[in-house]
């Protein structure tokens, strides 16, 4: 085979125009770089127009995931931080909006806690079902749900950063792995 390469450059050539040029297509890397940090976009569907762009599947998805997870520590440590602002802004629409986004982040958590003790008869403690509940959350490729939205429910629910930041991070990871083999029919043979 390669000394057929060597000897005829035309094959050589028909080789080289099928290849994914990384140099030939940065505009096709940054538009995927950036659609993976839109909220609402993410990882998980940047790898489907990365792969109708032509680009390979490994290098797609590792580029959705790493940066459709830039965004998870600045809303993890910036969140409460702008909460907080809200509270001392004299605009009274904003100030009711912080209020009622933790009034009903407060609701939300103490319901999953007594499903927590009723459904799972006390096999995991809280935490434990919190962290996994968010990996769900953020795995599941939905619009609303992922990186974004699971950074914030983390703040509100005050989870640890570290562990909240793991649980988002492998989420993350299996969403864009569900999305990648689903586009490129890995899943349709299974």
């Amino acid at each position: 085979m390669f000394d057929k390469l060597y000897t005829k450059p035309e094959m050589l050539m028909a080789a080289a125009n099928g290849a994914f040029v990384w140099q030939e297509h940065t505009r096709e890397i940054i538009t995927t770089a950036l659609l993976s940090m839109v909220p609402t976009f993410e990882g998980r569907y940047a790898v489907t127009v990365a792969l109708g762009m032509g680009m390979p599947p490994v290098f797609s998805y590792l580029l959705a995931l790493i940066c459709s997870s830039i965004p998870v520590p600045f809303i993890l440590i910036l969140l409460r931080p702008v909460l907080d602002w809200f509270y001392t802004l004299p605009i009274k629409p904003v100030q009711k909006f912080a209020a009622w986004l933790e009034r009903h982040a407060a609701k939300k958590r103490e319901a999953m806690n007594e499903k927590n003790q009723k459904g799972l008869r006390g096999q995991l403690a809280a935490d434990t079902a919190e962290l996994l509940a968010l990996y769900i959350f953020v795995a599941l490729p939905l619009p609303g749900t992922g990186v974004w939205t699971g950074s914030a429910i983390a703040t509100l629910f005050e989870m640890p950063r570290g562990k909240a930041a793991l649980a988002i991070l492998l989420g993350n990871a299996t969403a864009c792995l569900i999305t990648t083999l689903a586009t490129t029919g890995v899943l349709a043979i299974v």
